[in-house]
């Protein structure tokens, strides 16, 4: 296949994921609260968004200072490496759907595991009436998640640069409106400097407390309810949603840095 037919191939997916994209701002836009939930938001304390505020601010703090490293570990480096390799050798053989789809159902399973995980720990917890405890364990599965997809799809995550970036997805993944949208685009337009070696200055504490701030408004509700032990398994039930918000939007981010990449290399070629 000439340059050309394989420019249009990752044409095509770089547009199939504007579309994802924008069928999940969507999505959540339409979504529901339910009874309980309504219920809940009228009777949260004042106080407790300022708690959790701070709760994920420190959270940031010590995973970015000290858990990257132990996180890092669980991450099959090496096996993810491999199977990039041999998806992008299958690709340049025969680009197509089916190629190109393989990064996606792999990124895609990966994903409904960290959901999985984030909703047995917020339910657990949730029927033992513990909502803010949870909050490190929450950010560490989380974060595990995006370490995961940057490697899977070739890229760090322990510079300063991703770290930013990272942040970005997570405001992007779980604000709503022009919030959201402004979230996202800043995210690519970091992305696309980083891939060209462009590292611009960064405020990784503000953007921290911007992440934290995120976090905390879309888990205030249902942090709420975790602390109610007979309805806390519902609030703990909401950790499925942040996680599917997140694996979702990294899993996107990732995949549009990663197309946007290769078509780079082949204009230079």
């Amino acid at each position: 296949m000439s340059l050309g037919d394989l420019a249009r191939e990752y044409d095509r997916q770089l547009e199939r994921l504007r579309r994802r994209e924008e069928q999940l701002f969507r999505r959540d836009a339409a979504r529901r609260k339910g009874r309980i939930l309504s219920w809940a938001e009228k009777r949260v304390p004042d106080k407790l968004i300022l708690t959790m505020d701070t709760a994920f601010f420190t959270a940031f703090q010590v995973l970015f200072q000290r858990g990257t490293r132990l996180l890092g570990r669980t991450i099959p480096a090496r096996k993810l490496l491999g199977e990039r390799y041999l998806k992008e050798y299958a690709i340049r053989k025969a680009p197509g759907a089916r190629s190109m789809g393989a990064f996606q159902r792999s990124a895609a399973l990966s994903g409904a595991l960290t959901t999985a995980a984030a909703t047995a720990e917020g339910c657990v917890l949730g029927l033992l009436g513990m909502g803010l405890p949870d909050i490190p364990i929450l950010m560490s599965i989380l974060l595990r998640s995006i370490y995961h997809t940057a490697v899977r799809y070739g890229f760090a995550y322990d510079t300063k640069g991703e770290r930013s970036y990272i942040l970005l997805v997570l405001c992007a993944a779980l604000t709503d409106g022009p919030d959201r949208q402004s979230y996202s685009v800043r995210a690519d337009e970091l992305g696309q400097l980083l891939d060209r070696d462009q590292v611009p200055w960064v405020d990784l504490e503000v953007q921290m407390r911007e992440a934290a701030k995120a976090l905390a408004g879309a888990m205030l509700v249902p942090k709420f309810l975790q602390g109610m032990t007979f309805i806390g398994v519902v609030g703990g039930a909401s950790n499925f949603s942040t996680s599917r918000r997140v694996t979702e939007m990294a899993n996107l981010k990732y995949q549009r840095r990663f197309w946007e990449k290769n078509r780079r290399r082949l204009t230079r070629s």
